[in-house]
């Protein structure tokens, strides 16, 4: 029975059962497998796997839940550790180093999206190519090399206090994440949702014990920024220990791995645009006001701070939870406009009456929690008001609205559009930031 799920038929000789042979046989042509019977990368196996229906269970919901409030808690977490942590100036820096962190995952997270659409389209086709690891693997390795190669370009403005440091956590934050983005986008290309919540549980609740652990420990720039990147490895023990883990691990594309390449740097292209939205947007306002006086640095922290604070706690789970969002828009192919809408709706809806909260209490409430010290008094006057933070929540609701239409037309095959879309948001933002008085 192994035999045959694997598209190697045995034949009677004799009265007695032929064993298979690595040369497998599918539908009458010719495969070639490995020694576990599995498919080689150039070879092509046509025997569907036993899937689910691809629904999503109660339960499974709840641990997709959880995992999401524990990324928005532990979001909010590290800033307020490092809010009292840290003094005006390094506290600037590492909302920088963080923004920094997360535009460079943001880009490379797009091999999510990318492997859930070719493990999904796999399991449905029953088509098995090159296992997705090793291409996310290398450009995750091109990625933490290009960082390490551009820093005399960005660093010494982004990070000048801890610059090495610095630029080899985010070198090596962006390799292991390619690999955890990888793990994610199997795991939801299987629906295995448990396995799924559970990569991106584990680095929320990870980041968040050793930023603590730092904060008593080394309350230190430099510490705060290793105890942020750390987590980005715990994923490894999903795929040493856990079975579901492996066969994400494991896990082979509908496609070869040229097209498989160039499906990714598609991706690549557009979530590189959206991550300079998302996260990367604190980096583009200080680059924007290269001039600043001691005023303008601490309006700059404040707003820095209110822009993380009101934007990663919605984007970062929803970054992490785009696997999600392609396999439910992968199984309604035929009506994608349609199943966009209820969504889309419910996303509206929170936004705005997250950005009413923000507008009504919103200021009290960022002045409990970030206490302003002694020399941003007078940037917190100009920052932290209901107005500005119910704009930057409803925004926050937007690039949610954003990414959950780019999610649809990525499951639709559309790579181009998905580019041209996320680009020219990303071009605007751009603009306006250099443009716009601050």
């Amino acid at each position: 029975a192994d035999a045959a799920a694997e598209g190697c038929a045995g034949e009677k000789v004799a009265g007695r059962e032929k064993p298979c042979c690595s040369r497998g046989e599918v539908a009458g042509l010719p495969v070639m497998t490995h020694s576990d019977n599995t498919p080689t990368s150039s070879a092509v196996s046509t025997e569907k796997e036993a899937e689910p229906d691809g629904t999503v269970t109660r339960y499974q919901s709840f641990a997709l839940l959880g995992a999401s409030i524990l990324a928005a808690v532990a979001t909010l977490g590290a800033t307020m550790i490092a809010q009292r942590s840290l003094g005006s100036e390094q506290l600037k820096e590492f909302l920088l180093f963080w923004a920094a962190l997360f535009m460079v995952t943001g880009i490379i997270t797009g091999i999510q999206p990318e492997v859930t659409r070719a493990v999904g389209a796999a399991r449905r086709d029953g088509v098995y190519r090159v296992r997705v690891v090793y291409v996310a693997g290398a450009f995750g390795a091109l990625a933490g090399a290009l960082v390490v190669c551009t820093a005399p370009l960005w660093a010494s403005k982004q990070v000048p206090l801890s610059t090495p440091w610095a630029v080899g956590a985010i070198a090596a934050g962006v390799f292991f994440y390619a690999l955890q983005a990888m793990m994610s986008g199997a795991s939801a290309g299987r629906d295995s949702w448990y396995l799924f919540a559970s990569i991106g549980g584990l680095e929320s609740v990870g980041r968040l014990t050793l930023m603590l652990a730092a904060a008593f420990m080394v309350p230190t720039l430099i510490g705060l920024e290793v105890a942020t990147v750390a987590p980005m490895m715990l994923w490894i023990l999903l795929a040493l220990f856990v079975p579901g883990g492996r066969k994400a691990w494991s896990a082979r594309a509908d496609i070869d791995v040229k097209q498989l390449s160039l499906n990714l740097i598609w991706s690549f292209l557009s979530s590189a645009a959206a991550a300079v939205l998302m996260m990367g947007f604190p980096n583009i306002l200080n680059e924007s006001e290269p001039n600043q006086d001691e005023h303008t640095k601490l309006v700059m922290a404040a707003l820095i701070l209110a822009i993380s604070i009101t934007r990663s706690p919605i984007m970062i789970p929803l970054q992490a939870f785009q696997g999600v969002a392609v396999s439910a828009f992968l199984k309604q192919q035929h009506r994608p406009a349609a199943a966009f809408v209820k969504p889309a709706a419910a996303v509206l809806g929170i936004g705005a009456v997250g950005a009413a909260a923000a507008y009504l209490i919103g200021p009290l409430l960022f002045k409990l929690i970030y206490p302003p010290k002694g020399d941003a008094q007078a940037a917190y006057a100009e920052v932290v008001t209901g107005t500005v933070l119910g704009v930057l929540v409803f925004a926050s609701a937007l690039l949610a609205l954003m990414t959950l239409s780019g999610n649809m037309v990525l499951a639709i095959n559309r790579h181009r559009a998905y580019v041209a879309g996320w680009a020219a948001a990303a071009a605007v933002a751009v603009a306006v930031a250099f443009f716009a008085p601050l």
